[in-house]
C-alpha cells in the first residue's frame, strides 16, 4: 500500500500548509535602490521611483531549493529621524536575516553600511555575554549588496572594496547586483539570505559553536558559484575554480581549497 504525507499531497496539488514566515529586513541609505530591489523580486519589475521615507512590509510566497518560504520583507526607510530610532531597534529586533544595500555609484552609502552592521550586531547581542563574533554563522545572516552595477562609469566602490568590507563586518556573503538590469541576481540575494536562515533554524547550535560548523564539512557538497557572489579568500582562482560550500544542502561561501 503506497502512503503520502500530507505535505506531499498538498505540494501535488500546488498547494502548501502554512510556514513559519522568513522575517527578512533591508537597509540602506535613502536612494540605493532598497524598494527597487523588493518589488522586483516579488513582482519581476523594475520599478525606480519611490518615497524614501515610506517603510512596508512585503508578504510573498516563493520556491527556495524546492522548499516553499513565506517572505516578510520590511523595506526600511531610507533616513530614519531621531524619533524613529526606537521603532528601527525594534524592526531590528524583528528580522531574522538582514540586507544591507549601498550604491557602487556611493560611497557615503556603502559606509553607512559600517554604522548599520553595528547596529545589527547591537540589538541582537546586548542580552548576551560578549561583544563582536567574526563567525557569520553565528549569528543572523547578513547579506551585503552593492547595487547599480550597470552605472560603470560613476562607480566609486570596486568589487574587491565590497568583498573586503563584507568580511571586516562579518556579513554571511556579498552580492553584486543591477537591480535596473537582472532578476536573476536580486533573486540571487534572497535565496542566499533564505539558506543561511535555513541553516541556523534547523541546527541552531551554530549560533552558539564553531565547533559545530566543522564538524559540518564533512556533509559538505561543492557547486560552482553564481557571477555575482564572491568568495572570502585572496586566493587566485580562475572563474571557472570559483565554488561555494554548501552545508546540507545550504549555502555557505569559500574557495575550492577550502580556505575561509
Amino acid at each position: 500500500m503506497n502512503t503520502t504525507s500530507p505535505k506531499s499531497s498538498l505540494a501535488k496539488l500546488g498547494l502548501h500548509p502554512k510556514a513559519k514566515p522568513f522575517r527578512v529586513m533591508v537597509l540602506g541609505q535613502s536612494g540605493v535602490g532598497k524598494t527597487a530591489m523588493v518589488v522586483r523580486f516579488i513582482t519581476k519589475r523594475f520599478i525606480g521611483e519611490y518615497d524614501p521615507n515610506l517603510e512596508k512590509v512585503y508578504t510573498f510566497n516563493t520556491l527556495i531549493d524546492n522548499e516553499f518560504v513565506l517572505f516578510e520583507i520590511l523595506d526600511a526607510a531610507g533616513q530614519p529621524n531621531e524619533a524613529d530610532c526606537l521603532t528601527l531597534e525594534a524592526n531590528i529586533r524583528w528580522a531574522e536575516a538582514f540586507i544591507l544595500m549601498y550604491s557602487v555609484a556611493d560611497k557615503c552609502s556603502f559606509d553607512e553600511c559600517n554604522r548599520l552592521k553595528f547596529l545589527i550586531n547591537y540589538n541582537k547581542r546586548r542580552r548576551r555575554l560578549g561583544s563582536y563574533n567574526k563567525d557569520p554563522l553565528l549569528d543572523v545572516p547578513v547579506i551585503l549588496v552593492g547595487n547599480k552595477i550597470d552605472q560603470t562609469g560613476d562607480r566609486m566602490v570596486s568589487t574587491e572594496d565590497g568583498q573586503r568590507r563584507a568580511k571586516e563586518i562579518a556579513c554571511a556573503c556579498f552580492h553584486e547586483v543591477s537591480v535596473r538590469e537582472s532578476i536573476e541576481q536580486v533573486n540571487g540575494v534572497f535565496r542566499d539570505a533564505c539558506r543561511f536562515w535555513r541553516v541556523l533554524s534547523r541546527y541552531p547550535k551554530l549560533k552558539r559553536s564553531t565547533s559545530d560548523v566543522h564538524d559540518l564539512h564533512s556533509e559538505v557538497e561543492l557547486i560552482l558559484s553564481p557571477d555575482s557572489v564572491h568568495p572570502f579568500c585572496n586566493c587566485d582562482l580562475s572563474h571557472e575554480k570559483r565554488q561555494s560550500i554548501v552545508i546540507l544542502g545550504r549555502c555557505r561561501l569559500a574557495c575550492c581549497k577550502g580556505h575561509e
